[in-house]
């Protein structure tokens, strides 16, 4: 087989959110008077089988989650998730993870991962995947009850409806790689905000490449409702949901055989400050 080297480089992908409003975040879950930290460290180090598998689900509403559908006047429903599944048939493997899970501070889910693998002389494989997501919705609300002063004086009267679901993921199937995996969600705090990137070379590092098949991809769906200020660019009506904007994003990067690869995925959602 010709020996070739790609290098797949996605710059880093950042989206963001905007309508009008001072310069503050779209509204973020609220957390519940009691909060809740989870912490884990795993480090490997195997010749033979790993296996490694994480799920993370939180859900949060500042009404009741089992009365849903319809959102209540002014809730807002969040749901954050983290996927992670490892597996490996034969070689040499060496793992480290730290996760941290914060229901009451941002970053709320916080996960960095190095993984390295070599076949060697078996016929062995390294598969992973990783999908970090998140989704919010939220009824449209006075933005006194929202933002703290001074900041409120300074905002329009309502905060229209919007809803957003954001997606980033990996997966690879292996005979050598040294990879890095970052993923980080904050919805807690404004901004809302979602940050994913892998880094993957050879068992070398930099300059040797990994062999094998490698993916990463990205989805964004969002939908704001329209400003009702009454000025030119507020002629909706917040309270009968008026769309004003609706952004939707795919992308899907994959290399087959010998690469390097380097992906990094960022969202976003803030309101733009009054002109």
């Amino acid at each position: 087989m010709k020996r070739a080297t790609i290098l797949i480089v996605a710059t880093a992908m950042v989206l963001s959110i905007a309508f009008s409003g001072v310069a503050l975040a779209s509204q973020p879950v609220c957390p519940t008077p009691e909060t809740e930290r989870i912490k884990t460290v795993t480090q490997i180090s195997c010749q033979g089988m790993v296996t490694e598998e994480e799920k993370v689900s939180w859900e949060s509403s500042n009404e009741d989650l089992i009365d849903n559908p319809p959102l209540g006047v002014e809730e807002v429903v969040g749901k954050m998730d983290y996927y992670q599944d490892l597996k490996v048939t034969d070689g040499v493997t060496n793992f480290i993870k730290d996760m941290d899970v914060d229901t009451g501070s941002v970053p709320n889910l916080n996960v960095m991962k190095t993984v390295g693998y070599s076949q060697g002389a078996t016929i062995g494989s390294l598969s992973h995947t990783e999908e970090v997501s998140f989704g919010v919705v939220g009824d449209w609300a006075y933005t006194e009850d929202v933002i703290l002063c001074p900041f409120a004086s300074a905002a329009e009267e309502l905060i229209p409806a919007s809803c957003e679901d954001v997606k980033a993921s990996s997966s690879m199937v292996v005979t050598d790689v040294l990879a890095t995996t970052v993923s980080k969600v904050g919805i807690s705090e404004s901004p809302l905000s979602l940050h994913y990137a892998i880094d993957a070379t050879g068992s070398g590092g930099a300059g040797t490449p990994g062999v094998g098949h490698i993916t990463a991809e990205y989805e964004v769906y969002v939908e704001d409702g329209s400003s009702g200020e009454g000025d030119h660019c507020g002629l909706g009506v917040v309270e009968e949901y008026t769309l004003g904007s609706k952004l939707t994003h795919y992308e899907k990067s994959t290399a087959d055989g010998l690469w390097e690869f380097h992906k990094e995925m960022d969202y976003t959602s803030k309101i733009r400050p009054v002109s």
